[in-house]
């Protein structure tokens, strides 16, 4: 009987911790929810996850020949409809030196493109002379058909610019005052 006591007086006792536990953690919680939103921030365990993009990635091969008669017959794809996030992406932008957007204004066309202004300057390009082109295609966001906005994005993760854009881009934005007068 005493040893029956004894394991009851044990579970009160975890219980009772465990009940001191939970209302630590829930009063931690209240106050860190308290100090993000006098930051006007939302609590980051409730940030929205991981953005995905379904990408592709094709490439042009040109040879001397090819530039004379301004067009190539070698075309490869490097990357098919792959879901990545936005550090594979930017990643991508950056191994294949992808900048250009193929229009000005993400407003204007419905697909946009990603390509790259100088040729891959890899073992091909010095020992043959083959330039190579890529291009970054962007399938879908979150998949959902890409909207300018999202088209906006990736521009400012692979370090494109539009002539005309949504909004300046993070690296070009004004974080003073404007002392020029």
């Amino acid at each position: 009987m005493k040893h029956h006591a004894n394991e009851r007086e044990k579970q009160q006792a975890l219980d009772e911790e465990r009940r001191q536990t939970q209302a630590r953690d829930a009063l931690q919680t209240a106050k860190d929810q308290d100090f993000y939103t006098r930051l006007g921030l939302h609590d980051p365990d409730t940030d929205r996850p991981e953005d995905t993009f379904l990408i592709s990635v094709y490439s042009e091969h040109w040879t001397h020949e090819d530039l004379e008669a301004g067009e190539t017959n070698t075309r490869g794809i490097e990357l098919d409809r792959v879901t990545v996030d936005a550090d594979d992406l930017k990643r991508y932008g950056q191994d294949y030196g992808v900048t250009e957007p193929s229009c000005s204004d993400p407003r204007l066309n419905p697909d946009i493109w990603f390509s790259s202004t100088y040729p891959h300057q890899d073992r091909a390009y010095f020992e043959q002379d083959v330039q190579k082109y890529y291009s970054l295609h962007v399938h879908e966001v979150n998949g959902q058909r890409p909207t300018p906005e999202d088209y906006q994005r990736v521009a400012d993760l692979i370090g494109a610019r539009f002539d005309h854009a949504l909004r300046p881009s993070p690296q070009h934005e004004q974080e003073g005052p404007d002392l020029c007068l």
